[in-house]
């Protein structure tokens, strides 16, 4: 067996059991993973030092590890935002990989390492407590200062900057921009890291990023390290974050198997490949290019001669939030051919016979109710290994892809039964998550509580929690009842154990199994 050491970003489904939930889907890999009594919550920090020693402890007899730079130094994506380390506490802890390599010197060491976003809102749940009141203005200034420094901008926004600054503490200025030097140094040290081969490989995920602002600025100095040290193969810097521990895991598997998957990617609209998502700073296609790279596959132009495809919902003209579905434009009837789109989904499925992945972006944060709606009514949920439409455009595409190039190298899971349904009961969790429940049920939820008498904090639920748990549980059964009303292929859709990292709505987790049905009449 082939072990995996893998120090996830933080304890939220998507990074910390999503890779094991892939893992479950392969033969001949173990992925092991630290209690996720060690990985911290929202700004509590992981246990670094435990973290630490567990890597020592698992090292010699590992072949491969998929580590989080911003875990094992700041303790999790959150305290990457919200540390007070200085350059000389990081470079101790960044230190700890060679050792790493001198316990097991064949280790192959796949880091992570995130260019911290610069959230464009004032709300200080993931980010410091000052970004209540000054995030938006932080943001708009570092957007502004990254703009004139490029000379791509007007007088306008030259005076803007000077009172955007001025509306900003001193105080609070000085203390994001610390944290973002300390921030960038990390980044470069770790391009060293794989100058020295301690690192095999080094992802830079862009986590919520834009065309202007410190972490384009700090992606320029990032590329510019690795320009010089000739590693633009070594080191792949794109939008994401929740999403690379599932990749990279895919990548590993690839490499293990020696399968070099050609994926084919379908589009359902013209402007969809051209379009920049939300929260990222570049055309989708370039965006899925890298995430594919990353995986360790090559983009096939030819469908018939690909491994497997992935179709991607994008949007007609331009993406936008799933609450603002119930008011979306004519684009996404005019800029969008769906019944042509589920067509050729059908039509690849069963003509060639290979893995597809459906990734809906055409909105964020959630699912297009109509889409998924013409997607159950066609069938196509039967012919897809894979479904996704979550957060972030790559969030989504990431995991997908991860998902259906491991099922193109079974042959769909072809006479593997166990395989198979570890495979389905993810594709379907994906589906409740993804669709029923962030736009759907949370949507339902979210705007009965904006109208009631008693609101519920949606981040910190307290003594709510157990009241909204039930909520959300009764909820999503009815509507799993009501869109799959026979089950799905002949076996019941059950879902359990419904609870919310970081005790807010926007967090969910439970499981789905698919079991056989009860026969009518049975005692």
């Amino acid at each position: 067996m082939i072990k995996v050491l893998y120090i996830p970003l933080d304890e939220r489904a998507c990074n910390y059991e999503f890779p094991q939930k892939l893992c479950e889907m392969t033969e001949d890999l173990e992925l092991l993973v630290p209690s996720k009594d060690n990985m911290g919550c929202l700004k509590k920090p992981a246990s670094v030092e435990i973290l630490w020693d567990w890597l020592f402890n698992h090292a010699i007899d590992a072949q491969y590890a998929i580590l989080s730079v911003d875990t094992l130094v700041y303790g999790n994506i959150i305290n990457s935002r919200t540390h007070h380390l200085n350059n000389e506490d990081c470079a101790k802890r960044l230190s700890r990989f060679k050792k790493l390599k001198q316990i097991n010197p064949e280790l192959e060491i796949y880091a992570f390492n995130l260019v911290a976003r610069v959230a464009a809102y004032n709300n200080s749940h993931e980010d410091p407590d000052y970004w209540e009141s000054h995030g938006w203005a932080i943001w708009r200034y570092t957007y502004l200062t990254d703009k004139i420094a490029r000379g791509d901008h007007s007088q306008e926004e030259i005076d803007e900057l000077a009172k955007v600054k001025d509306s900003i503490p001193e105080d609070i200025l000085a203390d994001f921009l610390t944290r973002r030097n300390v921030d960038r140094t990390t980044n470069l040290a770790c391009v060293d890291l794989v100058s020295d081969n301690i690192f095999k490989l080094l992802t830079i995920p862009k986590d919520d990023t834009a065309e202007y602002g410190y972490a384009a600025m700090d992606q320029a100095a990032i590329a510019e390290k690795v320009r010089e040290r000739h590693l633009t193969n070594r080191v792949l810097i794109y939008p994401g974050a929740d999403e690379v521990g599932s990749v990279l895991f895919a990548r590993i598997f690839n490499r293990v198997k020696q399968y070099t998957p050609k994926v084919y990617v379908r589009y359902s609209s013209t402007l969809g490949p051209t379009i920049v998502p939300n929260y990222e700073d570049r055309p989708l296609h370039e965006s899925i290019k890298w995430q594919i790279t990353s995986l360790g596959g090559i983009v096939e132009d030819c469908a018939g001669a690909s491994d497997c495809m992935l179709a991607v919902n994008s949007p007609g003209k331009y993406q936008i939030e799933s609450g603002e579905q119930y008011n979306k434009d004519l684009t996404f009837k005019s800029h969008m051919n769906i019944p042509e789109f589920l067509g050729y989904i059908h039509y690849y499925s069963h003509n060639y016979k290979k893995a597809v992945g459906i990734a809906e972006v055409s909105v964020c944060n959630g699912c297009e109710n109509e889409f998924m709606d013409s997607a159950l009514e066609a069938g196509i949920y039967d012919d897809v290994q894979a479904v996704g439409g979550w957060n972030t455009a790559q969030n989504t595409i990431g995991v997908v892809l991860a998902q259906t190039v491991i099922a193109s190298y079974y042959n769909c899971f072809e006479n593997k039964a166990e395989l198979l349904m570890h495979s389905e009961e993810f594709k379907l969790r994906s589906i409740v998550c993804d669709w029923l429940y962030q736009s759907n049920v949370l949507h339902q939820f979210y705007f009965e509580n904006l109208h009631a008498a008693d609101k519920i904090d949606l981040y910190f639920l307290k003594e709510n929690y157990e009241k909204t748990r039930v909520y959300f549980t009764d909820n999503l059964r009815k509507l799993i009842a009501q869109k799959f009303p026979d089950g799905y292929k002949g076996l019941k859709i059950q879902l359990d154990n419904l609870y919310f990292d970081w005790d807010g709505v926007f967090y969910i987790n439970f499981k789905i199994y698919l079991k056989q049905q009860e026969k009518e009449g049975a005692l």
